[in-house]
């Protein structure tokens, strides 16, 4: 497409077929060999050193690469995506969410307060107030952030139950082991024991290699075909 509207050269009717291999075609139209290693043998050879010092001597590059520009240069252009930073006390996440506020209701608090770990925004879950249309079917607040925050895919902990939950699609949710144990190694989902809780990092980096694999789907039909009570859950509503 790039080289399409660079030149303006149209694309051959192979490439505009659906179901074949596209990719010899595609080298023709880009005028290059089917096979990549051609490009650095002896006939290759020539052209590729051509344009690697091009490259090199644009003045650009040259500038980037003086002596006092060293310090300047991006060496990891790409970061890899990670969830947010959690604090290591869950009483401060406690602390922090009690000044969340129904942004539906006027100075009304949230019976259900809901942090995104993707990109951290607090939700007001399992509510009317902020319900939203979507596809033309009412969801929950956090069921519509999924879709303007993770592409449908959503991880969400219910802080003042400590309970996790993993959304995918507009009707398919999980719980999900949260990252937060107390002494004893034990997770106190619903805070009924009251123990103090810490952030335990390996659950987490569990948590976070789930969600960078794009494995929340496949986890989710996991447990919905173990467990029959999580079907009968609107998931929708959260």
């Amino acid at each position: 497409m790039f080289f399409h509207f660079l030149n303006g050269i149209a694309s051959p009717a192979e490439l505009q077929n659906v179901g074949i291999d596209e990719f010899e075609p595609l080298c023709q139209y880009l005028a290059m060999p089917t096979d990549l290693s051609q490009l650095f043998d002896n006939e290759g050879a020539p052209q590729m050193q051509t344009i690697i010092e091009r490259w090199c001597q644009h003045p650009a590059i040259t500038t980037k690469m003086s002596v006092e520009n060293q310090g300047n240069l991006v060496r990891y252009p790409l970061e890899v995506n990670q969830l947010i930073e959690l604090p290591q006390d869950y009483s401060q996440l406690i602390n922090t969410i009690s000044l969340f506020m129904c942004p539906k209701s006027s100075g009304s608090d949230s019976r259900a307060p809901t942090l995104c770990l993707v990109c951290g925004e607090t939700l007001c879950s399992q509510s009317y107030c902020c319900q939203k249309e979507l596809d033309n079917d009412i969801v929950g607040a956090c069921m519509a952030h999924t879709y303007t925050c993770g592409a449908g895919v959503g991880v969400f902990l219910r802080v003042r139950e400590c309970q996790l939950i993993l959304l995918s699609g507009k009707n398919k949710g999980c719980f999900f082991t949260p990252p937060y144990l107390d002494d004893y190694g034990e997770t106190d989902q619903g805070l009924r024991r009251g123990n103090p809780l810490h952030l335990c990092q390996d659950r987490y980096r569990k948590l976070q290699k789930l969600w960078l694999l794009h494995g929340i789907p496949e986890e989710i039909a996991h447990q919905l075909e173990s467990n029959n009570s999580l079907q009968t859950i609107d998931w929708q509503n959260l």
